[in-house]
């Protein structure tokens, strides 16, 4: 099971969203994550939107953002710390409202998400869907089991033959052509709002931000 985890201090401050993108970014690149279009902009918006929430409404000087990847259940949780205990409420945002719409994206953009209150304030998550994961060169060196039990398993893999075309029927150069099989989509399917595994931190580190 491939898992990495990090977490990273930023000042409850609104130059902190920036950051915080920056800083989610290189965490995706150093750990070799695979972001297509919609993981890329789901995970952009969300973490915006958490981080704003946290800066907005929480307390505090600093922020805890705590990442998570399961690349084996492709997904990526993210977590805003904040020294404030109360929760944030989903509210209906008029049409001419500029905010309030956080929370609406969050729901539409995760797989799950939630926020319950720690011992020194809270926690706010949600966690993305991320498409299918490549084996790196660096975890080809790193791991050449996994790799050598890859290549084992399509070679052992039986082969369809093609399908026998009408009488009478050649392929062009001679060959058959083969069956092309659609596409299998995947749903996302909305689990219920359960919190994943925490994120865990370093020996003596607290994901409570200091005051």
């Amino acid at each position: 099971m491939r898992v990495y985890s990090q977490s990273f201090f930023l000042v409850r401050d609104p130059t902190s969203v920036r950051l915080s993108r920056r800083r989610l970014h290189d965490l995706a690149e150093n750990w070799g994550l695979r972001l297509n279009e919609a993981s890329d902009t789901a995970l952009t918006i969300v973490l915006s939107e958490l981080v704003t929430n946290a800066v907005r409404h929480g307390t505090g000087a600093m922020l805890t953002i705590g990442v998570r990847a399961n690349l084996s259940r492709r997904r990526i949780l993210v977590e805003v710390y904040d020294g404030s205990r109360i929760l944030p409420v989903p509210r209906c945002a008029a049409p001419e409202d500029e905010t309030g719409r956080g929370m609406a994206l969050i729901d539409r953009l995760s797989v799950c998400h939630g926020a319950e209150r720690t011992t020194c304030g809270k926690c706010v998550w949600a966690e993305i869907a991320l498409p299918a994961q490549l084996l790196t060169r660096r975890q080809l060196i790193l791991r050449p089991g996994r790799a050598a039990r890859a290549v084992a398993r399509r070679l052992t893999a039986p082969r369809q033959r093609p399908r026998p075309g009408p009488a009478g029927h050649r392929a062009r150069h001679g060959r058959h052509p083969s069956p092309q099989s659609p596409s299998t989509l995947h749903p996302v399917e909305r689990t219920g709002q359960q919190h994943p595994p925490h994120i865990s931190h370093r020996e003596g580190e607290s994901p409570c931000p200091t005051s």
